[in-house]
């Protein structure tokens, strides 16, 4: 996490690690509840996570509440109220984008490509990760730069990078599990084209959002001094997460279906 945030304390490094390492634990184990066909599971913990997020207690023993129960406690008193509620907010529409995918699975649905782009902006989890740039380098962006077009915008195409190129990584990984919720499979259904093909459709998507993203950072508004150095500081973080991880996707073994030869 380190190359994404290389600003952040090692405190703060050591409470990112733990959140995301939660949020690989969760995605795996709604990876087997969406085999056995079970969205109850994630329709249950939802308002059991939230609660948790805005102070509440874990309700029981289960070891998945138990940590997030730990993480939030260990953040809460670090972070401003109304911070933490659009931090919330954005776990929300993760846990939704959770539940869209199992009812998909349970329905023998493949989606979209429009509908499964929307979805993927938060099934991702991205948003977090990049209102986490706030925190770490302890930005103060009012509600109404965070909210610019542009700014908005930003944090959107940054998201898509994230994502695609995290598509494109775990294909291979994602087809052996028979796993439908990726860009490329979506394509291959929607233009009814091969995988290569729909490989060499997403990279473009890809490509032509990087050109969009370094567009967008030519339009950005000035404010005020400080609210630009801060800006300026984000606009840092997104650029700093598009490569982390991509350097991660590659290294990592997580998206590997064979193992790795060392050289």
């Amino acid at each position: 996490m380190a190359r994404c945030y290389p600003n952040a304390s090692l405190a703060d490094l050591q409470w990112i690690s733990d959140w995301v390492s939660w949020i690989f634990l969760f995605d795996d184990q709604n990876d087997e509840a969406k085999q056995q066909r079970e969205t109850e599971r994630l329709i249950e913990y939802r308002p059991l996570l939230l609660d948790i997020m805005r102070g509440g207690a874990a309700q029981d023993d289960n070891q998945m509440l138990q940590a997030w129960y730990d993480l939030w406690t260990r953040m809460r008193s670090k972070v401003n109220p109304d911070w933490l509620e659009r931090l919330t907010q954005q776990h929300d529409d993760y846990f939704l984008a959770c539940i869209w995918e199992a009812s998909n699975r349970k329905a023998g649905i493949v989606p979209d490509t429009r509908s499964y782009l929307l979805q993927r902006l938060d099934s991702g989890a991205v948003y977090p990760c990049l209102t986490i740039i706030e925190f770490v380098r302890k930005l103060n962006l009012p509600e109404n730069v965070l909210c610019h077009p542009v700014v908005r915008d930003l944090s959107r195409s940054a998201n898509n990078l994230i994502c695609w190129s995290n598509d494109i990584v775990s294909l291979e990984k994602e087809v052996k599990n028979g796993d439908v919720h990726n860009l490329v499979i979506t394509l291959c259904k929607e233009h009814q084209i091969s995988l290569q093909q729909a490989i060499n459709k997403a990279v473009v998507m890809h490509d032509t959002e990087m050109e969009r993203f370094e567009a967008l950072i030519d339009q950005v508004p000035q404010f005020s001094k400080e609210i630009d150095i801060d800006l300026q500081t984000y606009i840092e973080g997104l650029k700093f997460w598009i490569q982390g991880n991509l350097d991660w996707s590659y290294e990592s073994q997580r998206y590997r279906t064979t193992p790795s030869v060392r050289r």
